[in-house]
């Protein structure tokens, strides 16, 4: 995602836009709005936009007409980005102008345009920084921010999907070398507590596992792939809560993968909508059994 300016410079332009709105607004409004709004008005022109926004909040907006109430959320919206961060986060700053902009005739939509951008520029930059350093957890954080705004790229989230998942790979593979010397009496008994999987095929062992995602009738993988010893299953937002009560199945699956294979296998778990990683289910040597890795988790 490029970069499309620096922040100063366009913190600057932005300013700019808000005062430009706060001339108009008086000019449009003039002789109609409140005692109260055009009070609260004069100190945002005079720069005082903590002690207008107080003023503003005071204004009970049933006792207002339409338009009135369009204009104190207007400027609600351009003094709490006036005030901007760390009084007020850019998420608060959008959810205030989201607020006006849903108000007919308001001029806030061009305010969450920009600060969207802002947003937009700022999670790719800490997703990005949360990679280079190993932090799973703050890269897939950072990464929802990205993905509730208009204008997120799917090929970048694809790219952040590679990236975490190359992560939970690395620090996989670190443990495995720890486990070599018990993995092979694991898969032995793990082999022996489910004989009826080394006849399955690939064509019969897919749908198997499909049927072991199902509840009540709801699918709760929406995809399954066998990969060699890997098994990888998406499941949708709608379903995590299910699932996440039905954490034993994903065991089991894991279970009879690697009986199946006579191999460590392996089963990744992701977010069907982006991918990022959810669970990692591979064999423990001292259980015997499958154990599940909450995914993502900070270092």
């Amino acid at each position: 995602m490029p970069v499309r300016s620096n922040f100063p410079s366009r913190r600057t332009a932005l300013q700019a836009l808000a005062i430009s709105a706060i001339a108009g607004l008086i000019a449009f409004a003039s002789g109609c709005a409140p005692t109260a709004l055009s009070s609260a008005r004069q100190k945002m022109v005079a720069g005082q936009y903590a002690s207008a926004r107080q003023e503003l909040l005071a204004i009970p907006l049933g006792s207002l007409d339409d338009a009135q109430r369009r204009e104190v959320k207007d400027d609600l919206c351009v003094s709490v980005f006036m005030l901007g961060e760390p009084a007020y986060s850019t998420v608060e700053q959008r959810r205030v102008c989201a607020d006006a902009a849903g108000e007919p005739a308001s001029q806030s939509a061009r305010f969450v345009e920009k600060i969207d951008d802002q947003i937009l520029q700022s999670s790719y930059g800490r997703v990005n920084a949360a990679l280079a350093s190993g932090d799973l957890g703050g890269a897939e954080q950072a990464a929802q921010t990205y993905l509730n705004l208009p204008g997120a790229d799917q090929a970048v989230v694809a790219k952040w999907s590679y990236r975490m998942w190359e992560l939970v790979n690395q620090r996989d593979h670190r443990t495995e070398a720890h486990r070599e010397k018990a993995i092979a009496a694991a898969i032995l008994a793990v082999r022996q507590q489910h004989p009826s999987m080394r006849k399955l095929s690939k064509p019969e062992f897919v749908p198997w596992v499909a049927k072991q995602g199902s509840v009540a009738g709801t699918a709760l993988f929406s995809s399954v792939a066998l990969k060699g010893k890997e098994l990888d299953l998406a499941i949708r937002r709608q379903e995590l809560e299910v699932v996440s009560l039905k954490l034993d199945r994903l065991s089991a699956i894991n279970d009879a993968t690697i009986a199946r294979c006579g191999c460590a296998g392996r089963t990744n778990v992701g977010i069907a909508e982006t991918n990022f990683p959810l669970y990692l289910v591979r064999l423990d040597p001292e259980t015997r059994r499958s154990e599940i890795i909450i995914l993502p988790h900070r270092q």
